[in-house]
């Protein structure tokens, strides 16, 4: 896998925001986020271009990103075989103005040939977006490809129309946006790979439409469906502003561990009410670092976080029911929640090790059991339907059956899938 790339830039496009963050910034924070070392890009104004990535930006500190001058507008083969790196038999090439889905890049870093990425069914929704597209007989020219030295010496002129001409006459291998899969494990959702380039004024809010849907992670449970579009709404205005994503999961826990105290003491009208508040801030750290490619390896800390402080909110509420008088049983409440939570997780790692996917995909009637199974979420709408109706503990002990119940269907799930999956891989014998 290739972990070097040129890119090369025509007007101004590259310098165009999005959700935050210039075209030609997305670009170098995604090319890090997939891998690749360093970057050179080529432009015909590299004094402009250079000032603007000069800026600090530590999204792409791990990348090495060089500027030089390319002899014409469109930068031509020439050009790049010019600024080619040492002993590099390929490289990732790519528009400075195109917006790529990180698979993309990842699916064409991995060819061993030069091959140029098109795609043949282009949505409706998105075609304003791709009108510059070069258009070739087996689909639109994305913007990016993978090229071998030796291929690019033998060529002339710009090194977009030797790429199109390559496609054309089939000596470029051509790789079909609209024959990949779809299915994102990173978002547990099927979502179309993404591409587009630089937009128009008119064009912007599509473009950041798509960013913005793109930062949404699938099966969710009912509450989160009503956080989805509130945080969409939320993030459209942060990523606006230099908040990170760490400041972003700062504020959350402070939230978070002020909702204990509360419930603690006994103050659950504003304790469960900030823990719905809570509901909606934790979704926003990942989605800021997605829609402005921040995404780090820490940042999975976040979710060791949430667990702390989603079991301090249980371990409070059963003080305050003990303490209170209104449930004596409440610690022994807590144990099912407990023995349910961790039967539960059980289930869901084999799975996840096993199939790389989350219980919750394995079929539509675990999708429903998301929806209302045991989890946060769920149990905190519980809480506030409860203490409306003047029962909060009653609440309690619905959450811990609640969880013994998911866990008595995921656990009986998970085995029948991987003894499915270990009789699928047995030989069979032909005697």
């Amino acid at each position: 896998m290739v972990d070097q790339c040129i890119v090369f830039t025509e007007g101004a496009g590259a310098l165009v925001e999005v959700c935050g963050i210039s075209i030609l910034e997305r670009l170098l924070r995604t090319l890090q986020r997939c891998g690749f070392r360093s970057a050179i890009i080529l432009s015909r104004t590299p004094e402009l271009l250079g000032d603007h990535i000069s800026r600090p930006s530590w999204a792409r500190l791990d990348l090495t990103v060089t500027v030089c001058k390319s002899s014409s507008e469109a930068a031509t083969a020439s050009d790049i075989a010019e600024v080619w790196p040492e002993r590099q038999p390929a490289l990732l090439l790519v528009k400075g103005n195109a917006v790529l889905d990180p698979r993309l890049l990842r699916l064409l870093a991995s060819q061993n040939e030069t091959s140029a990425l098109v795609d043949s069914a282009v949505p409706p929704d998105i075609g304003p977006l791709v009108a510059p597209a070069p258009k070739t007989k087996r689909g639109e020219f994305t913007g990016i490809a993978l090229i071998q030295y030796e291929w690019t010496k033998k060529q002339s002129g710009p090194i977009e129309s030797a790429l199109v001409a390559g496609l054309e006459q089939g000596d470029v291998i051509t790789i079909d946006v609209a024959d990949q899969p779809v299915y994102s494990t990173s978002l547990r959702r099927e979502m179309r790979p993404f591409w587009f380039f630089a937009p128009s004024p008119s064009t912007k809010a599509t473009a950041e439409r798509i960013l913005l849907n793109a930062a949404q992670k699938g099966a969710l449970d009912i509450p989160a469906w009503i956080h989805a579009p509130i945080e969409k709404f939320l993030i459209s205005y942060l990523c606006q502003t230099p908040i990170t994503p760490n400041q972003l999961t700062i504020a959350c826990n402070v939230v978070a561990w002020v909702t204990t105290a509360l419930l603690a003491t006994g103050h659950l009208n504003w304790g469960i009410g900030l823990a719905l508040i809570v509901g909606i801030l934790d979704g926003l750290d990942g989605k800021q670092a997605r829609v402005k490619m921040e995404t780090t390896k820490k940042g999975k800390i976040e979710h060791w976080f949430d667990a702390f402080f989603e079991w301090s909110w249980w371990i409070a509420l059963a003080f305050h029911f003990r303490v209170s008088g209104e449930l004596p049983d409440a610690f022994i409440y807590l144990g099912l929640l407990i023995l349910g939570e961790g039967l539960d997780a059980v289930a869901k790692g084999l799975i996840l090790f096993r199939t790389g996917r989350i219980i919750d995909e394995l079929g539509a009637f675990e999708r429903v059991v998301r929806l209302i199974g045991g989890r946060r979420n769920v149990y905190i709408w519980i809480l506030a339907i409860a203490l409306m109706l003047g029962a909060p503990a009653k609440g309690f002990v619905t959450m811990a059956w609640l969880e013994i119940a998911t866990a008595a269907v995921h656990l009986p799930r998970a085995v029948w899938t991987l003894s499915r999956r270990r009789e699928q891989r047995q030989p069979v014998s032909l005697d």
